[in-house]
C-alpha cells in the first residue's frame, strides 16, 4: 500500500465511527455480575490498544518534527485533539520518548497486558537519565508491569532507577533537597491546602508522629483520625508562636520510622537501595545517615532471598507483639488487592477464624483495613491463605486475586 493509500485508509478513519469489534455486540446490562467484570476487563484492555496507537501516531509526529520552517505539528494536534497548548506539547513530547526509548513496552500496552499509565511512568521517572541507562530501568521493570498498579510500578522504577545508577539518584536528591519549602494552594469553600516539599524520612516522621498524638482521642471527640491530624499539626505550629489551641493532647511518644536496609549496604557500603516504609527507595548513602544518626534504634529482620520475610503464639486471639509486627511487616499493606493502606493502620484478621480453630500466627494472619475486613467478615468476599504468606480471594462473581507478602528487594 502506497503513501497516498495510507493516507486515504487514515482519513476514512478518522471520520469512521468507532468500532469496538464484539465489544460493540455485547449487552452489558443483560451480563451476570461475572459478565460485567469480564467485559469492564475486555473494555480496560481494548482501552490500552487504544491508547498505544494513540502513543505510536503521535510518536510519528514527533519524530517527523523539524522538515519546516516553523513548526506547526503541536498547534495542529492541539486544535485536531482540542487540547490545550500544553497538554499537546507535553503528549508529543512524551510519545517521543516511548516510541524512541521503550517501544516494548508500548507494544505490551498494546497487547493489553500493561496500562498507559505504567507507561507514562516509566518515561516519568527516567527522564534524567540516558538512553541506554533508561533502557536498563525497562529491562527490569516491564516483566513486572503485567500484576502491578501504577502505584507499584512508580515504586518499582524508582528502585530500579536507585540500584542501577546509585551516584546520579543520591546527586539528584541532593539537589531536590535544597528546593525544599512550604506552599500554600487556596482551596474553595474558605480552604485551602498547605504543602511540605521535604526529605521523604522527614515527611514520614512527621506523619508518625502526628498519627501517634491524634490517636489519643477524648471522650465525647468525634473527629476522624484525619481530623485530629490536621488540628493536631495547626495547633503544634501555632503553640509554637505562642498562639493557644483549642484542643491540644500532646503525649510525649517519639515518633518510629520505618527503614528495611541490608547488612551488606549498611556495615559493607553496599549498593543495595534502602526501603523507608510508605515511600518507596532510599539511597544506600541516605539509608547509612539514617541508621547512623542519633537516637536510631536497630531491628533485625529476616529475609529470604526473593526478598519476602521470614521467621515468627499461637493458642490466644490476640497476637503477640512480635508476631503483630512480623505481619504488619511482612504484608506492608492491606492484603486486599490493590488497597494501599498502610499495614500499620489495619486490623490483624485471622484467615480461619479463631473460633474455628484457626491459630493465631503468621500463616494465619494478614492486615485488613476496616473496609475490607467488613466485607470477608459479611461473606462478600472469601480468603485462602497458604504457608508462603500469600492470600487468594475470591470475590463475589468467581474471580481469583491473589496477593503476595511485601518484597524487600527486587
Amino acid at each position: 500500500m502506497n503513501t497516498s493509500d495510507i493516507d486515504a485508509l487514515a482519513a476514512r478513519l478518522a471520520t469512521a465511527p468507532p468500532h469496538g469489534g464484539p465489544l460493540d455486540e455485547v449487552d452489558f446490562a443483560a451480563l451476570s455480575a461475572t459478565g460485567r467484570i469480564d467485559a469492564v476487563v475486555a473494555c480496560a484492555r481494548h482501552l490500552a490498544r487504544a491508547q498505544a496507537l494513540m502513543v505510536r501516531a503521535l510518536g510519528a509526529l514527533d519524530t517527523a518534527r523539524g522538515g519546516e520552517p516553523v513548526d506547526c505539528t503541536e498547534v495542529e494536534v492541539a486544535v485536531a485533539l482540542r487540547w490545550a497548548p500544553s497538554v499537546a506539547q507535553s503528549r508529543l513530547a512524551e510519545a517521543g520518548v516511548l516510541t524512541r526509548l521503550f517501544p516494548e513496552t508500548v507494544d505490551a500496552v498494546g497487547r493489553g497486558e500493561a496500562y498507559f499509565e505504567q507507561a507514562r511512568v516509566l518515561a516519568e521517572g527516567t527522564a534524567t537519565l540516558d538512553d541506554q541507562t533508561a533502557r536498563e530501568v525497562q529491562a527490569r521493570v516491564l516483566p513486572l508491569m503485567p500484576g502491578q498498579t501504577v502505584a507499584s510500578t512508580r515504586r518499582a522504577v524508582s528502585r530500579a532507577v536507585c540500584r542501577i545508577d546509585p551516584d546520579a539518584t543520591a546527586a539528584r536528591h541532593q539537589r531536590e533537597r535544597t528546593r525544599r519549602c512550604v506552599q500554600v494552594r487556596p482551596e474553595p469553600d474558605g480552604m485551602a491546602t498547605l504543602e511540605l516539599y521535604a526529605p521523604a524520612d522527614t515527611i514520614a516522621a512527621m506523619t508518625a508522629t502526628l498519627t501517634r498524638l491524634a490517636s489519643q482521642r477524648l471522650d465525647g471527640d468525634t473527629r476522624t483520625l484525619d481530623q485530629r491530624r490536621a488540628d493536631t499539626l495547626a495547633n503544634l505550629v501555632l503553640a509554637a508562636a505562642g498562639v493557644r489551641a483549642t484542643r491540644t493532647s500532646q503525649p510525649s511518644i517519639p515518633a518510629l520510622v520505618h527503614v528495611v536496609v541490608s547488612a551488606d549496604t549498611l556495615l559493607r557500603g553496599g549498593h543495595e537501595p534502602a526501603e523507608l516504609s510508605g515511600h518507596g527507595p532510599l539511597t544506600p548513602a541516605h539509608a547509612r545517615q539514617l541508621a547512623f544518626a542519633p537516637g536510631s534504634q536497630w531491628r533485625w529482620l529476616l529475609a529470604a532471598g526473593d526478598g519476602t520475610l521470614i521467621h515468627a503464639s499461637p493458642n490466644t486471639y490476640t497476637p503477640t507483639t512480635a508476631v503483630a509486627r512480623f505481619v504488619r511487616l511482612r504484608d506492608h499493606t492491606c492484603a486486599f488487592p490493590h488497597c494501599a493502606m498502610p499495614a500499620t493502620r489495619c486490623d490483624l484478621d485471622h484467615t480461619t477464624p479463631f473460633n474455628n480453630g484457626g491459630p493465631t500466627t503468621p500463616d494465619n494472619l494478614h492486615p485488613l483495613c476496616r473496609h475490607h475486613h467488613q466485607l470477608k467478615t459479611h461473606k462478600q468476599w472469601t480468603t485462602h491463605h497458604d504457608t508462603e504468606g500469600r492470600l487468594t480471594w475470591t470475590a463475589p462473581t468467581g474471580h481469583t486475586y491473589t496477593t503476595t507478602p511485601h518484597a524487600y528487594t527486587t
